[in-house]
């Protein structure tokens, strides 16, 4: 029989043993949180040049058949499925200087022009929260006047990126096409495509050379053609048409959002960085494909591209859909922009990988929980079918009514929930071994660990206090970078309308 002093040591060794196993997850959530504040961490465009930031090995977990859940007939994605492009055709006929084309909300949806008739017929939510957002940027528009002292650097900030992307009269860079893509792709090549030692020599140049032009991550696929947007192309304009033959191969480029900026979303981040950067990365290789003699055309998101880009860096290798409906890469998790090149250059295409991430989503909803328009699924797993395809459901049209109540002086977006993400982490040692462990761990085990390490150690603001006032207090995810805080620098006794 044992005795009260052994039991006592046991009780002792096993209780000691769990309050050391906590204070050790305590301390590594600590050095975890104190690493990721360190700014030397920051993972993509802003240290890591030359494919660096890519240190990923994403060999062990290649796969050999489709990615993507097929679960009936597949199909092309039609114009007006794009939330962009509906909304702005709506806005056009709202706005019509000839009053004869004019439309308002009394006329109804009987009097809309095809194909959006048809589309707000099928779905008549989307209209009600099309109007819901034209309401709330009237507000936001008047709202912007009382915070517009406070956030004024940081709307200059994301001002000076959109120049990029919209000049004095429209004009870009890369210049958009006039013409077919038969025509406009294949400018200014003088002379025959440049012979490659193999497709292979071919891929592994690119890759340099998109790398030196300031991508972070790169991949190659073949092009899908359910991936090619149908009923508007540009240089031509709205039309039905075939996919191009040129149109062989897709170069994916991707990389993040400024960090600090980004952890401070909605108010004080913007897409305008990212997408800036993407435009002049595309528009150089562009030039630099058409120059050793092969077709090329940049698709740049938000506004010139005709292909789906997400699905794309999925076939290309770069990550794995979330739930948050944004492509979750290993490297920069959802802080992940991405634009693309198609070409007729022969390439080596990169293959798919899976890495957990769709297991990891089906258990944590944290960017379900913190958005706040409510868009994103609840559900365990996907469920939603698009087209033929199997992901998770993401209201668009709930997301854009609170891209247009963000304190700002345009609408340009919340991006909550790529800063929430548990893979939105930088580099820094406890994500490395997160990101290696995780992928090699069977049980699941690991994932459970880093969810309840994030849920436990960190602070959400509730999703209602992503909203301005009165409705919410203006939360960031994070505290704003102090570059960006107006009154860290600017004295406030203006008088400014």
């Amino acid at each position: 029989m044992p005795n009260k002093n052994d039991i006592s040591r046991r009780n002792f060794l096993k209780w000691g043993g769990l309050a050391g196993g906590a204070v050790g997850l305590a301390g590594s959530a600590l050095a975890g949180f104190e690493s990721g504040r360190d700014t030397s961490s920051n993972t993509g465009w802003e240290r890591e040049k030359y494919g660096h930031g890519q240190f990923f090995n994403r060999k062990p977990f290649e796969i050999d058949t489709s990615p993507h859940e097929i679960v009936g007939a597949t199909r092309r994605i039609n114009y007006e499925e794009n939330i962009f492009n509906r909304n702005r055709d709506l806005y056009q006929l709202l706005h019509a200087k000839d009053e004869t084309k004019r439309w308002t909300f009394k006329n109804g949806v009987e009097q809309l022009p095809e194909p959006i008739k048809s589309y707000y017929t099928q779905n008549p939510a989307a209209l009600e929260e099309f109007k819901l957002a034209l309401n709330r940027a009237k507000k936001q528009r008047t709202y912007w006047k009382d915070v517009k002292k406070k956030y004024i650097l940081a709307d200059a900030w994301s001002h000076a990126h959109a120049s990029a992307l919209y000049g004095k009269h429209g004009a870009r860079f890369p210049d958009e096409p006039e013409g077919t893509p038969e025509e406009w792709d294949f400018r200014g090549i003088q002379h025959e495509p440049l012979p490659f030692k193999s497709p292979g020599h071919a891929s592994e140049l690119i890759k340099k050379i998109a790398y030196s032009f300031g991508a972070t991550l790169v991949g190659i696929t073949k092009l899908n053609p359910d991936w090619v947007y149908q009923g508007k192309l540009r240089g031509v304009g709205k039309t039905q048409f075939e996919v191009p033959k040129h149109w062989k191969y897709a170069i994916v480029f991707a990389i993040p959002h400024e960090w600090e900026a980004m952890y401070a979303n909605p108010t004080y981040g913007t897409s305008y960085d990212a997408y800036s950067k993407l435009r002049w990365i595309g528009g150089k290789l562009d030039a630099f494909i058409r120059h050793i003699g092969y077709a090329a055309r940049p698709h740049v998101p938000p506004t010139s591209y005709e292909i789906i880009i997400p699905p794309l860096a999925i076939d290309a290798g770069l990550g794995e859909l979330g739930r948050n409906g944004i492509v979750i890469t290993p490297e920069l998790g959802a802080n992940t922009r991405i634009a693309a090149i198609t070409t007729n250059m022969d390439l080596e295409p990169d293959k798919p990988i899976h890495v957990g991430i769709r297991e990891f989503c089906n258990k944590c909803k944290i960017c379900a929980d913190t958005c706040p328009s409510g868009a994103i699924s609840f559900d365990d797993k996907p469920s939603y079918v698009s087209r033929g395809y199997k992901k998770w459901y993401v209201n668009q049209d709930k997301c854009l009514t609170v891209w247009n109540t963000v304190a700002t002086s345009h609408p340009r977006g919340c991006r909550v929930c790529l800063a929430v993400c548990p893979y939105s982490r930088k580099n820094n040692w406890i994500h490395t071994l997160a990101r290696e462990m995780d992928p090699r761990d069977p049980t699941g085990a690991v994932a459970t660990a880093m969810l309840a390490m994030q849920k436990n150690f960190f602070e959400y603001p509730d999703a209602q206090e992503f909203l301005p006032q009165p409705d919410g207090s203006d939360a960031t995810y994070h505290d704003g970078p102090e570059w960006l805080k107006t009154e860290e620098w600017c004295d406030f006794n203006t008088n400014w309308e």
